[in-house]
């Protein structure tokens, strides 16, 4: 057995059922190997694609995203998908080749030898192991899997020289999958957070990414309905209460009806959430200064920004779901429990959120009811960087927890359409809307030719405004415009047919819902191009 066979036997034993990126030629034999093994090998035409790919196959799946790459070039090119991995937390493994091990640091110009590929990986993943020998393998992979499991999701790198791929296994193959063991915070500080709960009058559930990604779903609900507790979620956390829940205020916390609400507020329970900037509309979100928060990463305490910390806080380091059944047995057994706020309450400032913004921006909201209304419950929507997916991002309604997508963690554009795919293949039996923007789409359109070779039928929503069009909105809002800014974009229709996709344009926003609705029933790659300019949602404007 030689190395590559070692990697795609230890991804085998992991479970691991889906391989992307390219065969780079110090890379081929992995990908080999695996697709010998039964591991689907999905070839994109991108590297920086098959780590969204990867990205979005974790986040809908809460398994590992696997991507491999070859030696310098192909590493390089899929540095912006693990930054994006990292800042979302996601749990993708990039398997990179590297050269022989007698020809590292010496500069003798290699073929592929770049300066120092490790740094590369190191600089935007939580670590990246390096192995000497083909034994080495199955513990750097053990060690990777555990971390990803046990610890905060993060991308990890595995950097294996191409000498090592191609040496036989001097050990017995040995390895044993990692599985995962959640773990419960401290027992006295869970004691004080259920005194701190029980003791509160108007508490507020606040929940992240961390909610979802331990799969707390269900506890939320619980506790939220126990308590009469509203729940705000991030960005990454929509859907961890469905949406249509008369409890769930979702994104909406900085808005002017549900932070008159939360005002009344005396606690936050505040679970796996970093407080990003977009999230709590550059930290103006304000919620009452006695906090019980979860977290599995207990850093994450001490990196919350200053105008948004509580002043009192019950600290508990553990996995989500757990550590909120065992606060909800203890809260369970008891006679009393917080009076909450009213339903009617909550339901009433969501309302007049929705009315207000409805009110200065009809069109823009009945494109996202529109789009709701044609999609079923569990559909995925991968969001790019455009106009358009800032007013997803608050006011579409998620009704189930890893079905947003959004590259909110880095900002990239470029992740719409690849991670429509990669959920798409995770998930075959959902439908995969992808929204995106003229900018971005031509970031990656070239795997539209990946969708058609694996049949991937998902509908792309292209909006086109023949700009970056929130970048010239933020230089038009200083004045900064020089008039040189318009892209000029192809005929994306012929595009899209092109590489075999159907593909129409439609002349309003009022035609999206039933053309989204027919290209859904279709079951077939589609794109369909709304050129259309929107405004920005009022937080921006």
């Amino acid at each position: 057995m030689t190395g590559a066979e070692t990697v795609a036997e230890c991804l085998k034993a992991q479970g691991v059922e889906l391989l992307f990126g390219i065969r780079g030629l110090h890379i081929t034999a992995v990908a080999d190997a695996a697709k010998r093994r039964g591991i689907r090998f999905i070839e994109v035409r991108h590297e920086q694609s098959a780590a969204f790919m990867a990205d979005a196959y974790a986040r809908v799946t809460g398994k590992v995203g696997v991507v491999i790459a070859g030696t310098g070039a192909g590493a390089a090119a899929i540095m912006v998908g693990l930054q994006e991995a990292y800042c979302s937390s996601s749990p993708v493994l990039l398997i990179v080749s590297q050269i022989e091990q007698a020809h590292l640091q010496k500069g003798w110009g290699d073929l592929h030898e770049v300066k120092n590929q490790h740094g590369l990986i190191s600089n935007v993943a939580e670590a990246c192991y390096d192995v000497a020998a083909a034994s080495d393998i199955p513990q750097s992979l053990q060690a990777i899997f555990s971390r990803m499991v046990h610890e905060r999701p993060r991308p990890y790198g595995l950097e294996i020289p191409v000498d090592v791929l191609n040496a036989k296994l001097a050990t017995p193959f040995s390895y044993q999958p990692v599985t995962h063991t959640p773990r419960l915070p401290d027992a006295q500080k869970l004691a004080e957070a259920v005194e701190q709960i029980a003791r509160a009058g108007w508490p507020v559930i606040y929940a992240g990414g961390g909610a979802i990604n331990s799969g707390a779903g269900q506890a939320v609900q619980r506790l939220a309905e126990l308590l009469n507790a509203p729940v705000l979620t991030s960005i990454k956390g929509k859907g961890v209460l469905s949406e249509a829940h008369d409890l769930s205020l979702g994104n909406l916390g900085t808005e002017g009806p549900v932070r008159a609400l939360i005002e009344k507020a005396d606690l936050a329970i505040v679970i796996g959430t970093r407080f990003s900037n977009r999230s709590t509309g550059k930290w103006s979100l304000r919620l009452p200064p006695q906090w019980v928060r979860v977290d599995m990463d207990e850093q994450q305490f001490a990196k919350t920004h200053p105008a948004i910390q509580g002043s009192h806080v019950v600290e508990l380091a553990g996995d989500a779901r757990i550590t909120l059944e065992y606060i909800l047995g203890r809260l369970e057994k008891q006679s009393s429990h917080p009076q909450g706020f009213e339903r009617l309450e909550v339901i009433r400032a969501k309302r007049q959120t929705m009315e207000s913004v409805r009110a200065q921006y009809p069109a823009e909201v009945k494109l996202l009811e529109d789009i709701r209304h044609v999609i079923r419950r569990d559909a995925i929507v991968a969001n790019d960087s455009t106009v358009a997916t800032y007013w997803m991002r608050r006011y579409f309604e998620v009704c189930e927890p890893r079905t947003f997508l959004w590259a909110m963690g880095s900002g990239t554009i470029g992740f719409g359409l690849p991670a429509a795919i990669g959920a798409k293949l995770a998930k075959p039996d959902r439908q995969v809307l992808a929204l995106c923007g003229d900018g971005g789409f031509l970031f990656s359109c070239q795997e539209l030719s990946t969708a058609v070779k694996h049949r991937v039928a998902i509908v792309v929503l292209l909006f086109n405004d023949n700009a970056f069009g929130m970048v010239d909105y933020g230089q038009r809002k200083d004045g900064q415009l020089f008039g040189d800014e318009a892209l000029v974009n192809p005929d994306f229709i012929a595009l899209a047919r092109s590489f075999g996709a159907e593909a129409e344009r439609v002349d309003s926003l009022n035609q999206i819902g039933e053309v989204v609705k027919k290209a859904l029933a279709r079951n077939r790659l589609t794109v369909i191009e709304v050129p259309v300019a929107l405004h920005p949602p009022p937080d921006l404007a």
